[in-house]
């Protein structure tokens, strides 16, 4: 599973890159802030800080592909939802990337705990290829969030909630940590099926 999150993230920051390649006009966010997930209707939106800082999902002009979006698969009795965001700034990108596993109803989920059967990590990557995440190691209990699911409706393929979490450095040129809170999101899922 963190095989395919990792060939997610690069996905996207491929699509990213050759989108900003063939975007002609330069703007330092195209689409302004979204509201992050102050609704509960799939709108493609996702914010949180960073360090403090407001970072907002940021949607490419001309592009069927929303800010923010959900991937959720089943297969057998097990389920992954992965949420993500990516922030266009220029000619940079930033990804806040979170996936759950076993998750099929409302509640609160831990990122990086090892042994809960919510288990799920936080990721947060950048275009220059530094990288922070979670940790599952014991004694690295620092590098831990919490996601609240509000809403999560399989009918219409939406999901909704909060999030904060703790990274550490994990590749890259990445060095120390990065602080994620204040994290909302409200995405729909099977945008590409």
């Amino acid at each position: 599973m963190k095989l395919n999150s990792l060939k997610l993230v690069l996905i996207v920051f491929t699509l990213s890159s050759l989108f900003l390649i063939g975007c002609q006009k330069k703007e330092d966010n195209p689409t302004g802030p979204g509201d992050g997930g102050n609704t509960q209707t799939g709108a493609g939106t996702m914010s949180a800080k960073i360090d403090n800082v407001n970072w907002s999902a940021s949607a490419i002009p001309g592009s069927p592909i929303p800010a923010a979006y959900a991937d959720f698969s089943v297969s057998g009795s097990q389920s992954v939802l992965q949420i993500m965001g990516t922030q266009i700034s220029g000619s940079t990108a930033s990804t806040i990337l979170i996936s759950l596993n076993n998750v099929r109803s409302t509640g609160e989920y831990s990122l990086g705990v090892p042994g809960l059967n919510y288990f799920g990590y936080g990721v947060v990557s950048y275009s220059d290829g530094s990288a922070y995440g979670t940790a599952y190691q014991p004694g690295q209990d620092q590098y831990t969030g919490k996601v609240t699911i509000t809403k999560f409706d399989e009918t219409n393929k939406i999901v909704s909630g909060t999030f904060y979490f703790t990274a550490k450095a994990a590749s890259g040129n990445a060095t120390g940590e990065k602080r994620i809170t204040e994290g909302k999101f409200d995405v729909k899922w099977g945008i590409f099926n």
